[in-house]
């Protein structure tokens, strides 16, 4: 059987995960109380732990020899800055559900592929975790 290779896919996730609401917050710092510490922790480390997970999927790709394209964080999200994140949460974790789909159904499409379907279910586990995370979060 003749290995298939999933590369724009996988990229097109580095995209999604790369440009996430996610990211985009952990990049404007929005504002939370100062008793938020948790809050703040648990979003940070998210952050954190979603790019090691866009990280993972471009060694992959750079592996492969393939360009990567990182694309750019949506225009509706400018409309974001100053927002608090007890407003930005709820949409925050809807973003990452819709993620988890995108990656469930990768995980399926690419069963053909050895070297993707280790890393994307790898991935998929670490989405699950952040976005139970996020969820747990009381502000």
């Amino acid at each position: 059987m003749a290995r298939i290779e999933h590369n724009s896919q996988l990229n097109h996730i580095i995209v999604d995960l790369g440009q996430s609401l996610l990211q985009f917050v952990g990049e404007v710092s929005p504002w939370t109380p100062a008793s938020a510490t948790a809050a703040r922790d648990t979003l940070a480390q998210s952050v954190k732990e979603q790019q090691q997970h866009v990280d993972e999927l471009v060694q992959l790709l750079v592996d492969r020899g393939y360009t990567t394209d990182f694309g750019v964080y949506p225009a509706e999200y400018t409309d974001l800055h100053f927002l608090a994140l007890k407003a930005l949460l709820p949409r925050i974790i809807a973003n990452q559900e819709a993620m988890l789909v995108e990656l469930d159904e990768a995980v399926h499409t690419c069963v053909d592929d050895p070297e993707a379907l280790a890393i994307l279910t790898t991935v998929l586990a670490g989405e699950r975790h952040i976005t139970a995370a996020l969820k747990a979060v009381k502000l």
